[in-house]
């Protein structure tokens, strides 16, 4: 039965036809200023075949991964399907922020060589540290949104140099009378075991819990991201306070909009565990705004249709669909669960 819904979705995929909104120019105070929904998606390992100076071996077609164009073409239609499938109204989401991406070539084919050329999109793209050249990317439909800035924020050790891991992609638009800051993460893996990797994800949460604070309690911000840990771990709800709406002292905090939620499947799961890693946290402000942009309460989901998942052999129930099964060629989409969000406007 699983297997026949992903053959109904993927051809309904094909099928489908987006059209972008184009009622008003990108920041204006239009009477028509549309609810923006907001996707953030660890794609897993979005490389080109090209060989660049970065250690990109692994994704070449002469590697144990026989990374080929066929592959290459077809995990970018899987990306952009994944995408339809969160549309709203059919309509792909507004901001779409992604993590594991390669460079600007690959970004660029997403958005021209996908059938997403229809919605206009622009991007950025971090440039970071991490000495595979994996990055934060953050897609955004130009003719809704006027983009003011874009820079990478590179996390910083105590020793004063630069940690080896991904960018913190920080970039600001304009939308009506507001001016949205957003943020896309990768924390540090667990590689190693989650104990012994936790004190990079708790650095990294300390340099962005700076960045944060030096924009002001009166921003509004999202932070979405792969953050390698859960919304309880210290990294999360202890360094960059980031809380469940309603807790103690949580009009002075980030709200974790990911806290509390009870599905059965969560974004990410590992040896027959399910963690909630891909999160999306927004500052009170924008959490409890009364003007302009406002989080539409309760509409954090995780996009866990059938089509995304597979059965789990080695485990029992089901994962997510991923293109690897350790080296193995599965041809599917990613080892992560899209995540999704809608802010309203008034």
């Amino acid at each position: 039965m699983l297997e026949m819904n992903k053959l109904i979705i993927i051809v309904i995929f094909l099928g489908v036809v987006i059209f972008p909104y184009s009622d008003f120019q990108p920041g204006s105070q239009s009477r028509n200023m549309k609810t923006l929904d907001i996707m953030f998606y660890n794609v897993e390992n979005l490389f080109d075949t090209l060989d660049s100076e970065l250690d990109d071996d692994e994704f070449l077609p002469q590697s144990q991964r026989r990374w080929n164009s066929f592959k290459y073409y077809r995990k970018l239609n899987n990306v952009f399907k994944v995408i339809a499938l969160c549309s709203s109204d059919m309509s792909t989401p507004d901001f779409i922020g992604l993590c594991e991406i390669e460079n600007h070539n690959v970004l660029d084919d997403l958005c021209k060589r996908t059938h997403l050329y229809q919605d206009k999109y622009g991007y950025v793209i971090s440039e970071g540290k991490d000495e595979r050249g994996i990055n934060t990317a953050l897609l955004f439909k130009e003719d809704i949104l006027r983009l003011i800035s874009s820079t990478s924020w590179c996390p910083i050790d105590e020793d004063g140099t630069h940690m080896e891991t991904r960018a913190i992609l920080h970039s600001s638009f304009a939308y009506g009378v507001d001016t949205l800051d957003i943020i896309v993460c990768h924390w540090p893996s667990r590689r190693g075991g989650a104990i012994e990797s936790a004190n990079r994800r708790r650095k990294v949460a300390y340099f962005l819990k700076s960045k944060i604070d030096s924009l002001g309690k009166d921003s509004k911000i999202i932070i979405m991201g792969d953050l390698n840990d859960e919304p309880d771990s210290d990294s999360v709800y202890k360094v960059l306070q980031a809380k469940e709406a309603g807790m103690e002292g949580s009009n002075n905090i980030l709200v974790n909009t990911g806290s509390g939620y009870m599905n059965a499947v969560r974004s990410y799961k590992f040896q027959g565990t399910w963690y909630m890693f891909d999160q999306m946290i927004l500052s009170t402000s924008l959490y409890q705004s009364e003007r302009g942009l406002y989080y539409e309460k309760q509409s954090f989901r995780i996009v866990d249709e059938d089509v995304l998942l597979t059965e789990d052999n080695s485990y029992k129930g089901f994962r997510p669909y991923a293109t690897w099964w350790g080296y193995e060629y599965t041809g599917g989409f990613s080892d992560h669960l899209p995540v999704t969000i809608r802010l309203g406007y008034r």
